[in-house]
């Protein structure tokens, strides 16, 4: 007689595997695991005695089920054991580590709850690894620490610098090298502060962009609508006034050109920003709002850089509140300190 159906055997070697894989990638997600994943298949558990084989599902459902399942149920919207375990043979192809978009991440998974992915955009990549756990990666998270980081070191760059500068004349000429290094030092990360800042802006505005056309339609609004979600040729100016009041549907927006905190950025943000990246010796003054290009670059101070710093993240919180944030600034932004700082993440 030909046999059909699983057998009891086989039903509860498949659990035991399925529930087993779904707890090796919730620890992965976790960070728990000491090292790479360790393969786990139903044909293992074939072979071992019927009766072992059902305390071993039993002690599953007793303890490991209801671990899993409550992991599904924090974490994501909809999820399910099974949905995770779908997961293992993939991640273990690839060595435990796996970068993949968010978008095919949801799709394969589900979506994670809210506050998971701690304000990570649509666009972001999901970074799967036994080592760090599940992390995201985007550009404005590692422009926002290109800025707190740089800010920092120009900070503590004019402190020690302001040390130096106390000392006795004949003291100082005998640490000329260090006070050198120190100067070189801070000239440097004011200048990458202020192309960060500059950059995070951006990036910011276009990723409100980007997700907005994915996940809306798009072909009701003006040609000259979809351009400025679509399109690069618009001036960032532009874009930070007007594509906040296109995707809410709401007018005015929360910037105007000629108003703070969007005209210091035109008037002080953008002309050092430019200075930097399109350095000329060529004067033309009346192409640059009256200065000379290079002058700006021999004139970033601190309090330039820290005005800059204050005005970026003024932009974005503004922007932000209006699309619908709950808190004054997304949560990739770091906290900062008493004196401006910003608490680094690693």
């Amino acid at each position: 007689m030909k046999r059909t159906g699983e057998s009891g055997r086989e039903r509860e070697a498949k659990e035991i595997a399925r529930y087993q894989r779904a707890a090796e990638v919730g620890r992965l997600m976790l960070g728990e695991l000491r090292g790479s994943m360790e393969w786990i298949s139903y044909d293992q558990y074939l072979d071992k005695p019927r009766r072992e084989l059902r305390d071993r599902r039993e002690t599953i459902r007793t303890y490991l089920r209801g671990e899993i399942e409550k992991f599904c149920k924090t974490n994501f919207e909809n999820v399910k054991p099974e949905d995770l375990a779908s997961l293992y043979e993939p991640l273990y192809a690839r060595g435990s580590s796996w970068r993949l978009p968010l978008t095919e991440f949801v799709q394969l998974l589900g979506h994670p709850r809210e506050g998971v992915l701690k304000g990570a955009p649509l666009h972001s990549t999901v970074c799967l690894s036994y080592l760090w756990g599940l992390q995201t990666e985007f550009p404005k998270m590692h422009l926002i620490k290109d800025l707190a980081y740089s800010f920092n070191r120009a900070v503590e760059a004019e402190r020690k610098f302001k040390e130096y500068d106390e000392l006795p004349r004949s003291t100082a000429k005998t640490k000329k090298e260090e006070i050198a290094e120190l100067v070189r030092s801070g000239t440097f990360h004011r200048r990458m502060c202020v192309l960060s800042c500059f950059n995070l802006v951006e990036a910011y505005i276009n990723g409100l962009a980007w997700a907005y056309v994915q996940t809306q339609d798009i072909s009701s609004l003006s040609n000259r609508k979809q351009k400025i979600l679509t399109e690069g040729q618009t001036s960032i100016l532009d874009k930070l006034v007007q594509i906040p009041q296109i995707i809410t549907g709401r007018s005015p927006g929360p910037l105007e050109s000629d108003r703070e905190p969007l005209s210091i950025f035109r008037d002080t943000i953008k002309p050092f920003r430019d200075s930097i990246v399109h350095a000329s010796p060529f004067a033309a003054p009346e192409r640059f709002g009256g200065y000379e290009k290079l002058s700006k670059v021999y004139e970033l101070n601190l309090e330039t850089v820290r005005q800059t710093v204050d005005m970026t993240l003024d932009i974005i919180g503004r922007i932000h509140r209006f699309v619908g944030g709950n808190d004054p600034l997304p949560q990739w932004v770091h906290s900062r300190q008493y004196d401006g700082t910003f608490e680094e993440a690693e």
